[in-house]
């Protein structure tokens, strides 16, 4: 993985570091990321199936929201949508040479998970991008799961759901934690398994509603999850 990881970056990352400045739309990093990715994956010799395309509506855009299990769910996500989208990632993600760099250019939102200040300024730049028409990619668990199963869900991004009226686009993985756990060096190849729920919208501004639209979604991801194994 690090051989074809340095190899698509050598190629993809000068066109896609220049597309950062050149293209305001994000359109073009955003196709230049999702071709690295599918490079990437499909390279080691893993498969991506994903199942609820249809789900998806035209000239829309989402807060997409996950389960986390592996790092792999990143490439597996950024892969499946053709759409703009970004993420929120941890800051130090930053600091790597090259990779870092595109990811701050493009407008990720890298945030320091132990600042309050920094979550803040992090959830008003995903507001202004999903005004912009981006779609944001969280993990409203806060980080991977360390044992495969689905942990209690943060309201920060139903709570930005709510302000920007923006659907939650719920999305369940599964294979990434098999093939490379969080405490994992190495992984196998396989398959991914990712399955696109329905839109939903939620109704009030309120913390109660945040909670209740919380609630709701991760009943929907592991509901989907539970579906995959079947």
């Amino acid at each position: 993985m690090i051989f074809t990881a340095g190899l698509f970056t050598a190629i993809l990352f000068p066109p896609a570091f220049l597309s950062c400045f050149l293209d305001p739309s994000g359109r073009w990093p955003s196709f230049f990321q999702r071709t690295w990715m599918v490079w990437l994956l499909k390279a080691n010799r893993i498969h991506l199936k994903v199942h609820g395309m249809e789900n998806l509506r035209r000239r829309a855009h989402y807060i997409i929201v996950s389960n986390h299990a592996s790092i792999l769910d990143i490439p597996a996500l950024l892969a499946t949508f053709s759409f703009p989208v970004r993420f929120i990632a941890k800051r130090s993600l930053a600091w790597f040479p090259l990779f870092g760099w595109f990811l701050f250019f493009a407008r990720h939102i890298l945030i320091d998970r132990a600042s309050a200040a920094s979550t803040r300024r992090g959830m008003r730049k995903a507001a202004a991008l999903l005004k912009k028409g981006f779609s944001i990619i969280v993990f409203p668990e806060g980080t991977r799961t360390p044992d495969g199963e689905v942990k209690e869900f943060k309201n920060g991004a139903f709570l930005l759901a709510l302000q920007s009226k923006v659907p939650i686009l719920p999305v369940s993985i599964s294979g990434t934690f098999e093939m490379l756990p969080r405490k994992g060096w190495c992984f196998w190849p396989g398959t991914i398994r990712l399955t696109i729920g329905n839109p939903i919208f939620g109704e009030g501004h309120s913390v109660k509603a945040a909670d209740a639209l919380t609630a709701r979604v991760r009943e929907i991801v592991i509901q989907n999850l539970s579906g995959q194994k079947r």
